[in-house]
């Protein structure tokens, strides 16, 4: 069973802090792991659904992935040529059609309460999810994202967050040091 820094900070709580877990894996090469793993908090809810951002006016995408990656499949992605950036341009890649939803919308669709930890792992689009958050729409106290594919994009998405008061605390929950954690001030 594979951990990630997500898991071990949320089973690393005293249990009376947890209200509610969820989890988002568009994978269903990874849904019964996820199950297991979770089996034990019945405050967890996991949905099987690819997050995108606004401009993606569809409900189904493929998700891409390399039979290299398993048996974790940690680098599943929208983005064909994210999965080529890690396995290489001539790579086996894997497709299967997914159901997506826009973040804002899941957020409002799964919860009304603020969230006291939003972590990103999207494998390429952080930097679209991230600009595409309207946080008068949605209450987030802290963000955890992956920093490494923010590309060109990365000012404009630390100016968004400050512009949105909120602000770099230190290392997000990667356990690669990969992730920036935000806290809304």
């Amino acid at each position: 069973n594979k951990m990630d820094g997500f898991t071990e900070l949320v089973k690393g709580l005293s249990r009376e802090k947890i209200r509610k877990i969820i989890l988002v894996e568009p994978n269903v090469l990874n849904i019964k792991k996820l199950k297991e793993c979770w089996k034990e908090y019945p405050e967890s809810e996991i949905y099987e659904i690819g997050i995108v951002g606004k401009k993606t006016e569809k409900d189904k995408m493929y998700l891409y992935y390399s039979p290299l990656d398993g048996p974790h499949y940690q680098v599943g992605s929208i983005n064909r040529s994210h999965i080529e950036k890690h396995y290489g341009e001539n790579c086996e890649i894997e497709k299967m059609k997914i159901e997506v939803k826009n973040i804002e919308e899941f957020l409002k669709d799964v919860t009304k309460e603020e969230i006291e930890l939003l972590s990103l792992d999207i494998e390429g689009i952080d930097a679209e999810i991230i600009l595409d958050l309207n946080f008068e729409n949605v209450k987030i106290k802290y963000l955890s994202f992956e920093y490494i594919h923010l590309g060109k994009e990365k000012e404009k998405v630390l100016e968004h967050l400050k512009k949105n008061n909120y602000e770099y605390i230190g290392e997000g929950v990667d356990h690669n040091g990969y992730d920036y954690l935000y806290k809304r001030v």
